[in-house]
């Protein structure tokens, strides 16, 4: 009789208990974490000409403890990824992403301060040598990495843009060498790489190089005879542009523009005896414009090879590429055997 009162005892404070939990979870109200709401609340202007920029702001309508990451890419219009640039209030660009980031297409990571109310940003609208129309470029916002912020219009807010064409009558001149090379090396081996044993008998070994840039194996620079302009920084392309702060008129006359191959470095190991296998040669690309009036970009087939001594190494590593004729202010460009490329 006292087992089952214990039994029954117990059974009661088991649905006491339960029934007090029950009564505790009716009443407990769970929150959830809502995101923050970002808007596009000001755009400085919608037209621009290039090598102008606006500014951008974002408002949320509450403040976040941490960061909040956005994207702006291009959604649609008559530009491309190479016509602007977002960049901080000097100018510099900062924030761009690629497929390799894990972002998707090529755009620019928006970073939202934490504890923010609102975040401004600049689109540049990147000045060229181009002769080209005006551009009507669409711009996609969205939300990105970690997600901390919603858009008020959705997943995406746009933002619409005119980029004008710029013109002048300053020089522009981009010389390019770059293309991709694949050759053969040969390492012969006179001792042991490791041990520094005489191996003179031991077999040569072949070296496949895949996929080479010629921009990373030579350093071409330029010069235009009888002008103020000529490159020579190490970059590949060397240009000479109004853009980078180098100004120069043309006035009527006959101008040579001239190369100079200063250095050619295959990877070649010496300690390994290496030698190319055979040789190739590389082609050279050469835009000569009148900035935002006229322009034309041209190949010169083969104009060096593995064959030729650099400048530096003693040699004579000079071509003429083309001939810029002037007459009223208007070009008309040669190539280095006299036929005519383009003409204003």
């Amino acid at each position: 009789m006292k087992y089952l009162n214990k039994i029954m005892l117990t059974s009661l404070a088991v649905l006491a208990l339960s029934s007090c939990n029950d009564d505790e979870n009716a009443n407990t109200t769970y929150t959830t974490s809502v995101k923050p709401v970002v808007s596009v609340t000001a755009q400085s202007a919608t037209s621009i000409i290039e090598g102008d920029r606006i500014l951008v702001t974002l408002e949320t309508n509450t403040t976040y403890k941490e960061d909040m990451h956005f994207k702006l890419e291009l959604d649609s219009g008559t530009g491309t990824n190479g016509d602007y640039f977002v960049g901080d209030a000097d100018g510099a660009e900062f924030g761009a992403t690629s497929l390799d980031d894990g972002f998707g297409a090529s755009g620019y990571k928006i970073t939202f301060p934490a504890y923010a109310e609102s975040h401004s940003f600049y689109i540049n609208a990147t000045k060229d040598l181009l002769a080209e129309g005006s551009e009507n470029i669409r711009f996609r916002l969205s939300s990105t990495d970690n997600g901390n912020g919603l858009l008020a219009n959705g997943d995406n807010e746009y933002i619409d843009l005119e980029i004008e064409n710029y013109s002048s009558d300053y020089l522009g001149i981009i010389v390019d060498w770059s293309s991709i090379v694949s050759f053969k090396t040969l390492n012969q081996y006179d001792v042991d790489p490791v041990t520094f044993e005489d191996i003179t008998d031991a077999d040569n070994v072949v070296v496949e190089h895949n996929d080479e840039d010629v921009c990373g194996l030579a350093d071409i620079d330029f010069w235009l005879a009888g002008a103020n302009a000529q490159r020579w920084t190490g970059d590949c392309p060397e240009e000479w542009t109004e853009h980078n702060g180098n100004l120069e008129v043309l006035a009527d006359g006959t101008y040579e523009l001239w190369s100079d191959l200063w250095a050619f470095d295959l990877p070649l190991t010496a300690d390994d005896n290496e030698i190319m296998i055979g040789g190739f040669s590389f082609p050279v690309h050469v835009t000569i414009a009148k900035t935002g009036t006229f322009d034309t970009t041209f190949t010169i087939p083969s104009v060096y090879s593995t064959l030729d001594i650099a400048s530096a190494d003693g040699g004579d590593g000079s071509r003429m590429l083309a001939t810029i004729e002037v007459a009223g202010g208007n070009y008309t460009v040669y190539d280095a055997n006299g036929e005519l490329v383009a003409a204003e």
